[in-house]
């Protein structure tokens, strides 16, 4: 597929910090990187009914990928400075549907941090973003129709009290919400890091099954990792 072309340009990102943390715990990072998988790890659906609610977590790791950035521009990308979703919500009535806008999804949405509060979305799309986030929109939609119905949800990538949200190279989980509202149902999606994209974490060395980085115990001899 001519957008995933860019599946073998391979980015790797704050080599020295995430290599060394590989190496502690013995996992390997993949030098061959599908963003089709990748995708598809990313993209969490709740279905309910006639409502389809779909959220793709755009991390870095992946939006660096998807729109062939250079490498050289990693350490001060704006990417890094911002958690972004590109949300679709659709109710289906029997050969058409209609969807949220973009400001229905941004009142509904929120992210559950470390803090009490529920972390709310950017009202408005940082400048430094915006061609970015319309390059990356093409790769994960592959400029069809879908396109016009999914929007993008921006946070801060840390919460109020400066602790980032989530560390993509540990194991770690990130929620976004979307409360309910008069036309949908509240639904939560959740992620877990880091990313079996990115990362080989080998075998058990128990039993020798194959295991995956965000397992804490292997499933099948219950061996802690």
């Amino acid at each position: 597929m001519k957008t995933f072309q860019l599946q073998f340009k391979f980015v790797f990102i704050s080599v020295v910090v995430i290599f060394s943390m590989l190496l502690c715990v013995g996992w390997t990072a993949k030098r061959d990187v599908s963003l089709r998988d990748f995708l598809k790890e990313l993209t969490v659906v709740n279905v309910k009914g006639n409502q389809t609610q779909s959220v793709v977590w755009l991390p870095f790791e992946f939006n660096v990928r998807a729109i062939g950035d250079d490498v050289k521009k990693q350490v001060d990308s704006p990417l890094k400075s911002y958690l972004i979703f590109m949300v679709t919500c659709s109710i289906d009535h029997g050969g058409s549907r209609t969807c949220d806008s973009w400001s229905q999804i941004q009142n509904r949405a929120f992210l559950k941090g470390i803090s009490a509060a529920p972390l709310k979305p950017l009202t408005m799309v940082p400048v430094e973003l915006s061609q970015k986030l319309e390059a990356i929109k093409t790769v994960v939609t592959e400029g069809g129709a879908s396109a016009a119905d999914s929007h993008m949800i921006i946070f801060d990538v840390n919460d109020p009290n400066g602790k980032a949200l989530v560390d993509t190279a540990k194991r770690d989980k990130l929620t976004l919400v979307l409360e309910a509202s008069d036309s949908f149902s509240k639904a939560q999606f959740t992620w877990h890091t880091p990313f079996d994209a990115l990362i080989d974490a080998g075998t058990c060395s128990k039993c020798g099954e194959k295991i995956r980085a965000q397992w804490y115990y292997c499933p099948s001899c219950g061996n802690k990792l």
